[in-house]
């Protein structure tokens, strides 16, 4: 169990730097946060089998990671059709 909870933490902190990194395409980006979530996933559901509670919770934080996913490809969508590229320096937020 701890070489799990130890291989699942330098999962999550190797996806937090994989967001800090590829920060320049928002398309990257969305993939290291999809990782995030899957990874804050997979401890929870372990944190819950180790304290033996109610797996509830995962189906809503499995909704909520999909709606996030969700909207994030539909916004990515939307950039690309506007300006032709997911460059995030080329973003000019005062248009939106």
């Amino acid at each position: 169990m701890i070489f799990n909870f130890n291989f699942l933490l330098m999962l999550f902190l190797l996806s937090c730097l994989m967001f800090t990194f590829f920060y320049k395409h928002i398309l990257l980006t969305l993939i290291s946060l999809e990782f995030m979530m899957i990874n804050i996933f997979i401890n929870l559901y372990y944190l819950l089998i180790f304290i033996k509670l109610n797996m509830y919770f995962i189906s809503i934080f499995i909704g909520i990671s999909i709606c996030e996913g969700i909207l994030g490809l539909s916004l990515l969508v939307y950039l690309i059709r506007f300006s032709g590229n997911d460059y995030t320096n080329m973003l000019n937020l005062m248009k939106w």
